[in-house]
């Protein structure tokens, strides 16, 4: 055998335990690339065809129930694929998204997925020492980095302990809206309730995965609630137009 065929049927031996080793790859191993705020619970199967019994975010389930599979047919757009399924933590509703890699980069699409909010709160420091927790529905055809793709998340209800009286503290809606190097976010009320919020900001995609944040958010308290509400205003700075968060 020449020293070519020689290297050539070394390179397909490396290749093919390369591939038994992708295919078979435990999912466990997909928990060493996750940020640490986010963790798999209890996984079983591989990276292409597995689950978890739920999904965490700051040591919160968001997700329950969670499985994956690989979609082979997205190899003939020369893309990899993933089909999402999953529910809300700590009740029924269906989650689903579709996770694609390829030469754009990754992306979400058919997003509808349904999280309990306190884990996401709990990672905004401004917000959380107030207790925040609800429901939030989050929906896109496409969500990625690139221009023009865009999200819609509802919040709907908003409550916090230090005012328990009042639920729905608020409800709103929040729309992301993906530009060059960035993203523009809005927010604004769903309907009534004891505080419209509304505000608007951008995100800037730094190296190493940062981002960076910046807007403001007004929060306007309906005036016979206004007292019940101090707990929580006190901690806001009061203005003219309402009361402001800036960052």
């Amino acid at each position: 055998m020449s020293r070519l065929n020689q290297w050539m049927f070394s390179l397909a031996i490396a290749a093919a335990l390369l591939l038994i080793l992708l295919v078979r790859m435990p999912v466990a191993s997909l928990q060493a690339v996750l940020p640490s705020s986010v963790s798999l619970v209890q996984t079983s199967g591989t990276l292409w065809d597995g689950g978890a019994s739920a999904l965490g975010l700051e040591g919160v389930a968001i997700q329950q129930n969670l499985r994956w599979q690989f979609e082979p047919k997205a190899l003939l757009a020369g893309q990899l694929a993933w089909q999402l399924n999953g529910q809300a933590a700590g009740g029924d509703a269906a989650s689903q998204a579709r996770l694609v890699l390829g030469v754009r980069g990754a992306a979400l699409e058919n997003v509808d997925v349904t999280l309990p909010l306190e884990g996401v709160l709990r990672t905004i420091p401004k917000i959380a020492s107030w207790g925040l927790g609800g429901t939030a529905q989050l929906r896109s055809a496409r969500l990625s980095k690139q221009a023009g793709d865009s999200a819609e998340l509802t919040l709907d209800p908003l409550f916090s302990p230090l005012v328990p009286s009042l639920s729905p503290l608020t409800t709103l809606r929040a729309n992301l809206v993906m530009n060059e190097g960035g993203a523009n976010w809005t927010i604004s009320p769903l309907g009534t309730s004891a505080i419209a919020v509304q505000g608007q900001g951008a995100l800037q995609w730094l190296a190493g995965g940062r981002v960076s944040s910046q807007g403001e958010i007004t929060l306007q308290p309906d005036e016979k609630v206004k007292q019940q509400l101090a707990p929580l205003l006190l901690q806001i700075p009061a203005t003219a137009n309402g009361y402001q968060i800036r960052f």
